[in-house]
């Protein structure tokens, strides 16, 4: 047996303080016959039911008291399939991995604040079906869109560059991928949501807006790194350093908010610059919020029946009869 609503059982005390003050009251009872001096004015002033009557009633309506409390405590017992309906919309976020986002112009690196943000942005939905893109030069769906948040979770904590093989940045892909998730939503909205610093080795942004408003993807780009920029870590089993061009030169990867703009705000969508963590998410979800939900999907889960009901009919059955004896008790003496 389990509880819905354990915190409920301190109403329990009322059955104790309810059979002392019976007694109380009883014994003031007999207290009060014995003191007065007219034997029939009394018996109507303070009908006094006989022993065995009274704390029959006594044990009654403590019962009835009992199972009153035990109802209020929503006990649950047993298994039921329940129908949920999930209203929301869909969302997929894609996270950079091209090795620019090893930078460390925000702490510790732009990769780990941006898993940061979808995993706190994953902790305020509900309803809604995520999935997960990564992409660099090419682009990959990790998971489909789910309920699943924890499965969502855990595949962004092992996210990491070395998992592709082909580094650079394609804007182009990351939409074809978005659009082959998507094929299979419901008629909810759609929202694409991509973390990354922006640089786009490609120059395939052109082609990826075209797509993005051919297939009314709404789109949130958040922009992580600075316009400072900073060097590329850079390591392998003969050096340890940062990455440089062909003269040599330390390159400086730096954040190109102009491209996540012009992808988001061509579909109608929004850019955030990922500044303060939890900042982006309030704007990210205020977005998010101004969405059209839907019913994405029904879904049975297991849950405990509530057997409430049960113990509260016997609260009423004690005190029915209670009050049936007195009834009858009362028709006896009219006679």
């Amino acid at each position: 047996m389990e509880w819905g609503n354990f915190e409920n059982i301190i109403w329990i005390l009322i059955v104790p303080i309810f059979i002392a003050a019976s007694f109380y009251i009883y014994r003031w009872k007999i207290s009060a016959r014995e003191k007065f001096a007219d034997k029939e004015l009394i018996e109507k002033l303070f009908p006094l039911k006989s022993g065995k009557k009274f704390w029959t009633s006594v044990v009654l309506l403590s019962l009835g008291l009992l199972f009153s409390v035990i109802a209020l405590m929503d006990p649950l017992y047993g298994e039921e399939n329940v129908k949920i309906k999930r209203e929301g919309i869909d969302i997929v976020y894609a996270l950079d991995l091209s090795n620019s986002m090893y930078s460390e112009d925000v702490a510790p690196n732009r990769l780990e604040k941006a898993k940061k943000l979808i995993l706190e942005s994953t902790q305020r939905l509900a309803g809604d079906r995520i999935g997960l893109m990564v992409f660099a030069l090419d682009a990959y769906s990790i998971s489909p869109l789910t309920h699943d948040y924890n499965s969502i979770q855990a595949y962004i904590n092992i996210a990491s560059p070395e998992l592709i093989t082909h580094q650079g940045t394609n804007f182009s892909a990351i939409i074809k991928r978005a659009i082959e998730v998507f094929d299979d939503a419901p008629t909810t909205s759609k929202l694409l949501v991509i973390l990354s610093d922006g640089e786009d080795n490609e120059n395939s942004l052109k082609e990826a807006i075209q797509l993005a408003k051919e297939n009314e993807i709404n789109i949130i780009t958040i922009g992580i790194g600075t316009q400072t920029g900073a060097p590329i870590p850079y390591q392998s089993e003969f050096f340890n350093g940062f990455k440089t061009d062909s003269q040599g030169n330390v390159v400086i990867s730096k954040l190109n908010e102009s491209s996540l703009q012009a992808l988001a705000e061509s579909v109608g969508g929004f850019y955030i610059y990922a500044d303060q963590n939890q900042k982006t998410i309030d704007q990210l979800h205020s977005h998010i919020n101004n969405l059209q939900k839907s019913i994405s999907d029904e879904d049975f889960r297991q849950s405990k029946k509530h057997v409430f009901q049960w113990f509260l009919a016997i609260a009423i059955l004690f005190i029915f009869i209670d009050t049936l004896t007195s009834e009858h008790k009362l028709f006896n003496n009219k006679k």
